[in-house]
């Protein structure tokens, strides 16, 4: 089949491959130069709305349950609370729909493209590497908690899970499978939202007016930087996530091992975060929790009211640990990913031009 230029006119035999980021470009309609303003808004007022029903609904089921405080764990941003840890996980799995309204809506353009240059996720991408980020994520929540423990006063408190005997002990654990299970459930959701959302959708929206994907990333890992809390501990592993997905989303041209990423670190981190409540492990991992959560959640926030001022240098450890350990293997997924598809290592994985071009949106 010859190739096709992006506006679906003549063939062009020297067309290249279009990247992830670009993919907004491939109809005209879908890169006017208001298209991406309109589409980033769309989806922060969808966000706004979806986010401000789930919390009234929240509030009100609190305040008809007998005998509910109805400010318990909304804003404590406690690991082991099933309530507080479902309120942040939901409300960061509202950026899927919001993002859905932002690529439709604002963008007027089908879904496919800022799943992946095939125009969806792919299967085989996460079969051929998703194994190495499965690990890459244990390695990064390791090397949290092992700064953490190694940084901290040594001033330990009780582990969440140990911390209590007798019918208190028995509650406490019950609480914490709930935890598990909440994390269990509604973490993929979330990880699905934030790429898509915060990551998909801005990195397109940039990338409709910059053909180099350096301005996109950092636009990214800027964002990164609003809704969470301002200190070194948090700020340094966000923007080390927002990097390594970003990176990740342009090189392997979708967002299949971004979602993964982010899903198994903040599952893994939460779990962990749960367990060891109170500890200076438990401090860094904590960190790293509220870099992966969503932004303007309480979980976002995890390192201070978590870890608290005694454990503050553990909480920092950790945070610069799994950022570190977050790039490297970043790095590494790059390079694996170059020798596999046969690309030089600043060249992504594009959309051959030779595709046809997604149909555009009716409704």
């Amino acid at each position: 089949m010859s190739a096709v230029s992006p506006a679906g006119g003549t063939p062009d035999l020297d067309a290249r491959p279009t990247p992830y980021h670009r993919l907004a470009t491939l109809r005209p309609a879908w890169s006017a130069w208001g298209r991406p303003l309109l589409t980033v808004v769309a989806a922060v007022i969808a966000y706004v709305v979806l986010a401000s029903v789930l919390l009234v609904l929240t509030i009100l089921v609190l305040a008809l349950a007998p005998g509910v405080n109805v400010a318990i764990g909304v804003t404590s941003g406690d690991p082991t609370s099933p309530l507080d840890v479902g309120i942040a996980l939901a409300m960061g799995a509202l950026w899927w729909p919001a993002g859905v309204v932002g690529v439709r809506i604002g963008g007027w353009r089908p879904l496919g493209p800022t799943w992946s240059v095939a125009a969806g996720l792919r299967r085989e991408r996460l079969r051929s590497t998703g194994l190495l980020v499965v690990l890459a994520a244990l390695v990064v929540v390791a090397a949290a908690a092992l700064a953490g423990g190694l940084a901290g006063t040594g001033a330990d408190g009780a582990s969440a899970a140990s911390g209590s005997s007798g019918a208190d002990g028995g509650a406490l654990i019950l609480q914490l499978l709930l935890v598990v299970l909440l994390v269990l459930v509604l973490v993929p959701l979330q990880a699905v939202g934030l790429e898509l959302a915060l990551r998909g959708l801005v990195l397109q929206a940039v990338g409709t007016w910059l053909r180099s994907p350096v301005i996109g990333v950092l636009v990214v890992a800027a964002i990164a930087c609003i809704g969470r809390e301002a200190t070194a501990a948090v700020m340094i592993p966000a923007l080390a996530v927002a990097l390594a997905a970003a990176v990740l989303a342009w090189k392997t041209g979708g967002l299949e091992l971004p979602i993964l990423l982010t899903a198994t670190t903040t599952g893994i981190a939460l779990i962990v975060s749960a367990f060891t409540a109170g500890s200076d492990a438990g401090a860094g991992v904590a960190a790293l929790g509220a870099a992966v959560a969503a932004p303007g959640t309480s979980a976002a926030a995890l390192a201070s009211t978590e870890a608290g001022p005694a454990h503050a240098g553990a909480a920092l450890a950790g945070g610069i640990a799994a950022a570190v350990a977050l790039l490297v293997i970043t790095a590494v997924i790059v390079v694996v990913v170059s020798r596999r598809e046969g690309l030089r290592l600043l060249e992504p994985v594009g959309r051959a031009a030779d595709e046809p071009i997604p149909d555009p949106v009716l409704i």
